[in-house]
This record gives structure tokens, sequence and C-alpha cells, in this order.
């Protein structure tokens, strides 16, 4: 017997093995094949061929029973059900899309869309039961139960930023309501694939989809409400915002693109926007005399986030007066949370802050005086120029006795003037005053405005009766607005402290 070579006998093994690996692989493609073929979505593919074809040969509508359809608005001009048919002619715009919840058991059920409108639905039943190989492929042969065209109507709703412009099919659309700085539009009675038109404010033209009705944009929508000392950009440019009734300012970002927001403070401090989250922010409005200081975390509130106004009660009396204090409002606004906030008086001593608030109005925590300086009370009594005044008001004093208390022309002697020569000083009942006519006199928080001009707050409670007996008690709790005033007219230099304004205090302390 003939010995085999060792090297004969290894090219045999490997042609055996080669053998088996090409066997092998045939199998496996074999079965790929087999299991691609054996898949649902290929016999609605079948059935989706045979759809287009009727439809290009026109035995369409004689196996089929479409419903006549009558072009609406956005869709004049078209033969429906011609239109309808076309759409089966290019079947790369089409797709298969399972039901939901319809591969149960020995059926299934698949829809045919285009552009989001079901064009049929395609039911299937098994043939066979289900079979594996090698472990992994389970296959199972199915036969199209019914084929079934679908030509109905069809309603859509669309949600955008308001700052986008929407059209349909060539028309452009009309909100039907707007909330929160987006845009609602409705349509219905459309047949055929919708062609929406959706821009931003640049012109760029939105991607969409459209799934159960309604129609899905792709686009990114921000809206800000942030204290006006922050600075909002976008794509590196700033980024205007509109400004709101409570101090606040709106700022709306609508891009079809992820866009680049940053937000940045006074003190250097730049955050990165990127939706959802809680910005890192200490905020808050103080409003001030001038010659206070506000500092965030010891550096002061920079001029661009100071707001100075003239003070509206001392408007009365500005004319009068030279250099009067602006009204400065601060606002505060650093992107750290729980930076320090501190406020310093015109005296040089610290104002303390209550905790959590958003605005504070200290132009009426002044460091006021419990009592008028000498130099002031030796001039001019202000309670006695309060109670005078109190007394013309009920007609119990002539209009000639208070006169000198006033500036000719001014805002105050105007209303003193009107009131004693009007018709509401006739209606003031008939009394008598008691003694003492006044009571609970009190001249507290003396305040130098300018070395010209002192506010004092004085209270008290004058004491009637009426000529039936009632008494009355008539109590007055006002801000008294003093400037000292040389009349030029008189020729001489005899400067004296005139009333110019009045400012109720309320009992809450606010004015």
């Amino acid at each position: 017997m003939k010995k085999i070579s060792f090297k004969r006998a290894y090219l045999i093994y490997l042609a055996v093995l080669a053998a088996l690996v090409i066997g092998s692989v045939s199998y496996v493609y074999f079965l790929l094949r087999q299991y691609e073929a054996s898949q649902p979505e290929r016999q609605v593919w079948l059935a989706v061929e045979e759809l287009a074809a009727k439809a290009a040969g026109g035995a369409f509508l004689e196996e089929y029973d479409l419903p006549q359809a009558d072009p609406g608005p956005y869709e004049q001009g078209q033969d429906i059900r011609q239109a309808y048919l076309a759409l089966f002619g290019d079947q790369e715009d089409l797709s298969v899309v399972r039901a939901a919840d319809s591969l149960q058991g020995d059926s299934a059920a698949y829809q045919v869309e285009r552009g989001g409108v079901v064009l049929a639905r395609v039911g299937l039943r098994a043939e066979g039961p289900p079979v594996t190989k090698l472990a992994v492929f389970t296959m199972r042969d199915w036969a199209v139960d019914y084929v079934r065209p679908e030509l109905e109507a069809h309603d859509y709703t669309l949600t955008v930023p308001a700052a986008f412009s929407v059209s349909l099919n060539g028309t452009p659309l009309t909100a039907a309501a707007e909330d929160s700085g987006e845009s609602t539009y409705t349509v219905s009675g459309l047949y055929l694939p919708p062609d929406f038109s959706i821009t931003d404010e640049t012109g760029a033209r939105a991607q969409y989809t459209i799934r159960d009705g309604r129609v899905l944009v792709d686009y990114t929508h921000y809206i800000l409400t942030l204290p006006p000392a922050l600075t909002v950009q976008v794509n590196q440019s700033d980024w205007p915002g509109q400004a709101q009734g409570d101090g606040l300012v709106r700022y709306e970002i609508a891009r079809l693109d992820a866009p680049d927001v940053t937000i940045s403070d006074c003190y250097g401090n730049t955050v990165r926007y990127e939706g959802g989250a809680e910005l890192p922010l200490t905020s808050c409005t103080i409003t001030a005399d001038e010659g206070y200081t506000v500092q965030v975390d010891g550096t002061p509130v920079p001029e661009e986030a100071v707001t100075r106004t003239p003070n509206p009660d001392y408007q009365q009396f500005a004319g009068y007066v030279e250099g009067l204090p602006q009204l400065c409002v601060y606002s505060v606004a650093v992107l750290e949370d729980g930076a320090q906030i501190t406020v310093t008086g015109g005296d040089g001593e610290p104002v303390a802050l209550e905790e959590g608030r958003s605005a504070y109005d200290l132009t009426s925590s002044g460091p006021g005086l419990d009592q008028v300086p000498a130099e002031v009370s030796s001039q001019i009594d202000v309670l006695q120029v309060a109670q005078d005044w109190s007394l013309f008001m009920t007609n119990d004093l002539a209009f000639s006795r208070i006169r000198g208390y006033l500036i000719p022309g001014s805002y105050q002697y105007e209303v003193a003037q009107k009131y004693a020569t009007g018709v509401d000083i006739t209606f003031t009942s008939r009394h008598t005053l008691d003694d003492p006519a006044f009571t609970g006199n009190t001249v507290t928080n003396f305040v130098w405005i300018t070395e010209d001009c002192f506010s004092v707050d004085i209270s008290f409670v004058k004491h009637m009766r009426l000529w039936y007996g009632t008494p009355v008690d008539d109590a007055m709790n006002d801000r008294f607005y003093f400037v000292r005033y040389d009349d030029p007219e008189d020729g001489a230099d005899d400067p004296a402290w005139k009333l110019v304004s009045m400012k109720e205090i309320l009992n809450d302390g606010e004015e």
C-alpha cells in the first residue's frame, strides 16, 4: 500500500475545510435571503407595486371605489382623485409603517404613507407556523389579506414661534391662537399631502414631519425674562429684548439651528444658556436718592446699571431749588448664587436689606433727625404751619392768614387759592373747635434734601364738634416740604422758609 505524504494529506484537509466553509457561508447567505423575503413588509411592498401599476394603467378606479372629493381652499384647481393616484407613481417617496399594536398572532396591518398622509392600508395573514433556523432566524410566510386605498380629508395642527411665517400650498396662514410667544395654526379638509412652508425671521425654511395630524417642526425656541442689567448674545451678536412692565426684559430666541446663547453681567461673569436649567442669579432693584452707594461683592454697581430720574416727590418745587438729588434705580444682576449686596447711606452708615426681597425702596429710609434743628426752628414753626393749613382746609382760617407761608405762583399756592375761591369750601359743615383743638402733635424725621430744602413728618389730630353736637376728629399725617426762598420782587435780601408741597403718609408706612 502506497503511503500518503503529509503534504498531500494537509492539502486534502484544507480542501475539505474550504468546502465546508463555502457551504456554510452559502447556506447562511441563502438563509438571510430567505429571512428577508419572509418579512411581512416585503408583502406590503409587493401590494404597493401592484397598486402603482393599477393607478398607472387605469384599473385602480375600476377595482377600488374612491369617494368623490371636492377640493378645499388650499387644493383649488386640482382633480383630487387623479392627484391621489399619481402619489403611487414615485415609490421612493412612499413609506410603509406598521400600524400600532397590529402584529398579533396570525395577522398584521400596515399603512402606506406619503408625506405623513395614509394612502392605503394593507392587511396580512400568516401562512403556516413560524420556523426557526440556526436558533436565531425565525421566519414565517405571509400573504396579503386585504388592500384598502384611503382617500379622506385630514386636519392638521402646527405650533411654531410667533416670529415664524407659515404658508400652506403657497397660501399664507393666519394663526388661530397665540400663547407664550408661540402661534398655533389649524387647517382642515385636505385630501393630499400638504406642502407647508415654515420660515424663520431670516427666511430660512424649516424641516418638518407629519404624524397623526400634527406637523412637527424642528427648531430651537428659548424665552428668557431677565433683569435689564444682563446682556444676551446669540451667536456672538447682541440680541434685542422687549421691556416688560415689571422692570424686566423678555428675550425670545427662535432659530432653526441650535444657537450659541450667552448671558453676561456687568461684573465679568458669563453663562452659556442651553435651555431648561435656571441661571445662577442674584438680582434685585434698589431705589434710593443720590448719595447712596450700592456694591456687589465689594464692587460698585456700574453706571450702565443705574437709572437716574428726577424725584417725583420734588416735582412741585423743582423750579425753586438748585441741586435737588435725583432718584437712582440700581438694577443689580450678577450671575452668581448668593452674591453679597451692600448699601451705604449718604451718612456713611450701612443700610440693612431684608433677605429674599426683589425690590427695595430706600427713599423714605434716609437719616432723618428726631427734631427740627435750631437754625430752622428759630426761623419757622413747622408745626404751626401744618396746623394753620389744617384750619384753612376746614374753613377755620382765611386764605390771607396762610398765604405768607407760600410762594406766590407755586403749586401749593395755586392749590390753596383755588380751594379758597372754589365751591368745595362752601360745603364745609358748620362746627366749632374743641379746646384743645390739636392733640398728639409729633414733628419727626427731619431730612435735609439740600442746604435750601428740607422735609419733615408732622402728625396730629384736630378735634371739632358739628353744630348739632356730633364730635369729629380730623387726623393729619403728612410729609411737609419747605424751601428757602427770597422773593425777587420785593428788592430785599430776606430769604425765608416757605411751604411748597405736602404728601400724605399712609398707615402702613408707604407714601
